[in-house]
């Protein structure tokens, strides 16, 4: 994946999806796409092309360089850096199943020497399932509509090892608890105002579908985005012509309530 000599320590995550290699590739590959799922980015096509990441709140922006450019089925990039910095190497796999399916696949690399660095390749790994889930959701409900960001992430004073609690009192809060993946939710009172169906329930990640304020993804964390501290992180995308507005009332809100507790 890179020309970096030093070790390398790498994860896989992949997801099947219920459309074609082309329609996945417009999602990962064209900066309209990459903004209404995971992080904006400013995209030069082609190998050698540069991807610029624009990781807030979540993380610093980042620079990559596109080391593989083959429209539908392999994306790849890398965000080199000099020693001790790490080379992060990501490759996005898609192929093609039946029935008019596809499996995405992610392949991430830290490449750099010293310890430490396989506890956060998994972090990574687990970080880029709980992205290719909300792709994957995006791709079949929303895929080419207009988005817009309720985009935060909140320190919580507590140990890594505490996130499954604090993700189960999320879902509490949340009005979750007891429910299982398809069923219809809505918040209670005090909560962000949400209306729709449960996509994933996990020991720290939760993906909500919603038909109202708006149609939306929200994908709730807990979760350490840099590795280290543990924080409650919201990446939401709000679609459809009126998504901006809805999004600049949503933030403050969530930002609230989240604060608040």
């Amino acid at each position: 994946m890179t020309g970096d000599e030093r070790e390398a320590h790498v994860s896989e995550s992949e997801v099947e999806i219920a459309a074609d290699p082309a329609e996945v590739w417009q999602a990962i590959a064209t900066e309209s796409g990459v903004a209404a799922w995971f992080f904006p980015a400013d995209i030069e096509p082609g190998e050698g092309g540069t991807v610029r990441l624009h990781r807030g709140p979540f993380a610093p922006d980042a620079s990559a360089v596109v080391t593989a450019w083959e429209p539908p089925h392999r994306l790849a990039y890398e965000e080199r850096g000099e020693a001790p910095a790490p080379t992060i190497a990501t490759e996005f796999l898609v192929e093609a199943r039946e029935r008019g399916t596809c499996v995405v696949r992610v392949v991430s690399g830290i490449h750099a020497d010293g310890e430490g660095w396989d506890h956060l390749a998994e972090e990574a790994g687990a970080g880029w399932l709980m992205s290719l889930r909300l792709l994957r959701a995006y791709v079949t409900r929303f895929a080419g509509l207009p988005s817009a960001r309720v985009d935060l992430s909140v320190p919580v004073s507590a140990p890594n090892e505490e996130r499954v609690r604090v993700t189960t009192a999320l879902k509490d809060a949340l009005g979750l608890t007891g429910l299982s993946e398809g069923d219809e939710f809505r918040t209670p009172e005090g909560a962000p105002a949400l209306k729709g169906t449960v996509e994933h329930l996990g020991p720290y990640f939760l993906l909500l579908r919603a038909t109202a304020p708006a149609p939306a993804l929200f994908a709730i964390s807990s979760f350490p985005m840099d590795g280290v501290r543990l924080s409650v992180n919201v990446t939401g995308r709000v679609y459809g012509s009126g998504a901006t507005a809805v999004a600049e009332r949503e933030l403050p809100r969530w930002r609230d309530w989240l604060t608040s507790r």
